[in-house]
């Protein structure tokens, strides 16, 4: 499969974009860190996550709430069984139902 070729408008464009995106992302990770979000209004804020959350890994959610470093977040990524490098939207069923159950989303 060949790729398009984009001009340069086009590619500045995606570029602007993918910016917007990542810094929506760093965003969400800093109120997360100063508790001004939690994890299950994050999950159930449905416009949000659909945008910004499920394309996140895991480990930098779980990395991002309080009192939870990285050494932390990969204990609890290990114990509910997930791979540090899963994104959020490519949980399986039982890792999802396991993440949830971990961090009481329902």
């Amino acid at each position: 499969m060949t790729l398009k070729n984009l001009s340069d408008k086009d590619r500045k464009k995606g570029l602007e974009k993918a910016l917007q995106v990542r810094k929506k992302r760093a965003e969400i990770k800093d109120l997360l860190k100063k508790g001004k979000l939690d994890i299950r209004s994050l999950f159930k804020d449905g416009k949000l996550f659909k945008k910004y959350v499920i394309n996140m890994k895991v480990i930098d959610l779980v990395g991002a709430i309080p009192g939870n470093g990285r050494v932390n977040a990969l204990k609890i990524l290990s114990d509910l069984k997930i791979s540090p490098n899963k994104k959020v939207g490519g949980l399986g069923k039982n890792q999802k139902n396991s993440f949830y159950k971990f961090f009481n989303i329902a």
